[in-house]
């Protein structure tokens, strides 16, 4: 079982924000559609969420106009000591569905994962590992 901290770096301009995603893997929807990837050099336009993830931690920014809203969860980093409940084998939705966009063809390469932390307002992070053969 691992030990998960929670730190929040409060509300960020983008590019303080962008400085945490830092060797990252991000995934967002905007208006062209889901993307999964490095971070993007811009605030995106038409989103609310991004989600980032690397060895050990997890960050969830709400994105508002220039500035980010940060979140982030580590295994025994610095912060407060949070339960994290793990919600494996997130699914994603099918190839074919294409309600934002058709998902990159590599998001169906990747074991996704739902981190909670639970409560009275439950936040949620995603996470994404190569599939185990």
């Amino acid at each position: 079982m691992k030990n998960w901290t929670l730190t929040g770096h409060g509300r960020l301009p983008w590019s303080t924000a962008l400085e945490l995603l830092t060797g990252t893997t991000c995934a967002w929807t905007d208006l062209d559609g889901p993307h999964l990837g490095p971070p993007p050099t811009t605030t995106p336009v038409g989103t609310t969420h991004l989600w980032a993830w690397a060895d050990g931690r997890a960050l969830r920014l709400r994105i508002d106009d220039e500035f980010a809203y940060v979140a982030e969860l580590a295994h025994d980093g610095p912060g407060e000591p949070v339960t994290v409940i793990i919600h494996p084998e997130l699914r994603l939705w099918a190839p074919a569905d294409e309600q934002a966009g058709p998902i990159p063809e590599t998001a169906h390469t990747l074991d996704w994962e739902l981190l909670e932390l639970p409560g009275p307002g439950p936040v949620s992070f995603v996470v994404a590992h190569p599939k185990k053969s």
